[in-house]
């Protein structure tokens, strides 16, 4: 069994977090356009799991603008450091999108996000060119259901879903234009698996036993991880800053007897997401 190359280069979920984390906090309606811009570090990039050799972190200031009627757009410079490099610039992202107004028990998004790389860039991401999708969640008192599905685009097509539940408590109890929030989540997230498997068949040509080497591509719709989170978001007037960790679990790992490098390679993983920001 062979890995294509859509499977051999990962793409590391880098912006996911950091989007979901300033979408599912906003909270209030929006009344303004919204100007917004953020600075984040990841401690370990990694793609539902699955991460490089290299045990690489990122950094990503994000810089975004959003009208009152929901249309949006953002761009993320991307900063890979691990034990080859120091903080170098690796890529940018850039999104458009829609927001639903949002109701008491309703929110969600629309988007396409464009994926701009360095030549010869060092992430293994980089094989995916762009993406889109919609997410959805439905708001009540006892747990947040939140779901999203996208497709994404490279030398192929993977489909991706996502299914979860989260929490919100926020504290504001004598604290003076502040708030605290904490929101607890479990998510599991479903794929394409996209590969190629290559064996012997044996056949008979008139009459004469032949072996011959058939390799046949295989497309695989499997959970590929489940995660659990605990954002914690400390806002004060216009600013705010965030911490959430995390712990991930990747399942149905892809791999390939005697050849590690055409593996997936992954494991149950904490890593940890901060952020600083301020919207005006």
């Amino acid at each position: 069994m062979k890995l294509s190359k859509s499977r051999q280069m990962l793409w590391l979920a880098i912006v996911l977090p950091i989007l979901s984390l300033a979408q599912e906090t906003g909270g209030e309606k929006q009344t303004k356009n919204e100007f917004n811009a953020s600075f984040n570090y990841q401690s370990a990039l990694h793609f539902f799991g699955r991460t490089d050799s290299l045990k690489s972190s990122g950094l990503f200031p994000t810089l975004g603008f959003q009208l009152k009627n929901g249309l949006y757009a953002q761009g993320n410079f991307i900063f890979v450091q691990n034990s080859m490099q120091s903080a170098a610039y690796t890529g940018a992202t850039v999104e458009l999108g829609y927001r639903f107004p949002q109701t008491d028990h309703f929110s969600g998004n629309l988007f396409f996000s464009r994926f701009l790389y360095k030549d010869q860039s060092t992430l293994v991401q980089s094989a995916l060119k762009s993406q889109t999708g919609a997410n959805l969640s439905y708001l009540n008192k006892v747990l947040n259901l939140n779901g999203g599905i996208s497709l994404m685009f490279s030398d192929k097509t993977d489909v991706n879903t996502s299914l979860g539940v989260d929490h919100l408590f926020i504290f504001n109890k004598g604290m003076n234009n502040a708030a605290i929030a904490l929101a607890p989540s479990f998510t599991a997230n479903l794929g394409t698996q996209q590969f190629s498997n290559t064996y012997l068949e044996k056949k008979n040509v008139l009459g004469i036993p032949v072996t011959q080497q058939t390799t046949e591509n295989v497309t695989q719709f499997n959970i590929l991880s489940y995660e659990i989170a605990m954002p914690v978001v400390f806002v004060k007037g216009k600013c705010n800053l965030a911490i959430t960790p995390a712990y991930v679990m990747p399942q149905n790992l892809v791999t390939v007897a005697g050849r590690p490098d055409l593996s997936e390679r992954g494991k149950n993983m904490f890593y940890v997401t901060l952020s600083a920001g301020i919207r005006l």
